[in-house]
């Protein structure tokens, strides 16, 4: 660059001195002409013009044009306590729910300071705080397993299994939540005996519904579906219909897939004069309700020829057998809460009575009176059955409350000799 300068200033100087020596009457207008021409092209000063034209300094201007400094603005443009606002974003104990079966304890997690010290702000020996299910429900063991418990974490009642299987405490599903519900119910009901089931009938309020469930009148002998009510078992259930006569009530009628449970109910409504004399058939009505798996080993085991009575008792007052029977108490709240309540419901009617069997109204009067009504075949036969009409009855209140109760249709809730 340098050395082209030189030469173009080297060329201004020669032309300057031939314009100086030439003639000037002859070879005036000749050099004036070639003079001119050179002016023209190279115009050196003002063409060019080095220093104004390039101007390193000014036209790139580093420091001006990037401004690095101001432009970028760390401090300013990021500013992370204001933009991050971190203790009021994340607020953890509000915003993250931890589930791991509740063990952690995040309190007053994430504490950040001013000059964002990650010192200061994970403190994690200081901010986290662990808790396992036993500190706040005991241990979970045999004698604890299948124990429904509730209990206040992370600003909330929660409700918590013993695990059957593992042994751990867990999160409680939904029904066995509705089953530690109604055992609430159950023991304020603090049922003992037998009562009438006209009475829970005849002091039935006006805002009040109730579900009522009955073994089925006297049958004929046999096995199948389509066996029939002898003529007692006719009259017990007229017997039963003429003590819940009440023409301004309407009821619904439901049984099992068994003929004879269905002309109980029948016979009940044609004595009470009932308007609807028809019934639905429910399934889970059937014997086997409570029944997981079959019995048949404990039968053997029990060296039974009763259709698992010995087992089933056994069951219900005792506990165990957790590979053949459901928990009794999720069970039976199942049977009410998913099935009898809502088809009473669907009915528009204010009473509903479903007639089963006795392998399930058992383990339902053991359920409601929490075992003080002695049903323990398993003991003695004599005297330790469920009779005829005999089951539980259940208020139903309009803010949602229930009342139990174990009712019979008969003169007497049990009878001795074991046979339907």
């Amino acid at each position: 660059m340098k050395s082209n300068i030189l030469k173009l200033l080297a060329s201004a100087l020669l032309v300057s001195f031939f314009a100086a020596c030439g003639d000037s009457d002859s070879s005036s207008t000749s050099s004036n002409d070639a003079n001119e021409a050179v002016a023209d092209s190279v115009a050196i000063r003002d063409s060019i013009n080095l220093i104004d034209s390039v101007r390193y300094i000014d036209s790139v201007r580093i420091t001006d044009s990037l401004n690095i400094i101001d432009s970028v603005r760390y401090k300013t443009v990021k500013k992370y306590l204001d933009s991050l606002r971190i203790t009021d974003s994340l607020n953890i104990i509000d915003s993250v729910v931890t589930r791991v079966l509740d063990s952690i304890n995040i309190i007053d997690s994430i504490h950040i300071t001013e000059k964002f010290n990650v010192l200061d702000s994970f403190n994690i020996m200081d901010s986290l705080e662990i808790h396992t299910p036993e500190d706040f429900l005991g241990a979970c063991n045999e004698s604890t397993k299948g124990v429904i418990k509730k209990t206040f974490i992370n600003e909330a009642h929660r409700y918590y299994c013993c695990d059957n299987q593992t042994l751990l405490w867990r999160i409680a599903t939904e029904q066995e939540m509705i089953g530690t519900i109604n055992s609430r119910y159950v023991t304020q009901s603090a049922v003992s005996d037998f009562i009438p089931v006209e009475r829970v009938f005849k002091g039935l309020a006006d805002d009040e519904r109730l579900v009522v469930i009955l073994r089925h009148a006297e049958r004929k002998d046999g096995s199948g579906t389509d066996i029939e009510l002898t003529n007692p078992g006719r009259s017990q259930s007229q017997e039963v219909g003429a003590k819940l006569e009440n023409g301004l009530v309407d009821f619904y009628y439901a049984g099992s897939e068994y003929l004879y449970t269905h002309q109980t109910y029948y016979n009940i409504a044609l004595r009470r004069f009932d308007a609807y004399t028809e019934g639905d058939t429910m399934e889970v009505l059937n014997e086997k309700w409570f029944v997981k798996n079959q019995t048949s080993y404990y039968k053997a085991l029990y060296d039974e020829e009763d259709d698992g009575r010995n087992v089933t008792t056994r069951w219900a007052y005792k506990g165990g057998y957790d590979d053949a029977f459901y928990d009794l108490k999720t069970r039976s709240s199942e049977l009410l809460e998913d099935y009898l309540i809502p088809a009473l419901e669907e009915s528009g009617r204010r009473v509903g009575v479903f007639i089963s069997h006795d392998l399930v109204l058992i383990p339902l009067v053991s359920y409601v009176s929490e075992g003080r009504i002695n049903l323990k075949y398993y003991e003695s036969p004599e005297n330790h059955w469920l009779n005829y009409l005999a089951g539980i009855a259940v208020v139903l209140k309009p803010d949602g409350t229930k009342v139990f109760y174990a009712v019979k249709g008969l003169d007497s809730g049990t009878m001795t000799l074991p046979i339907e």
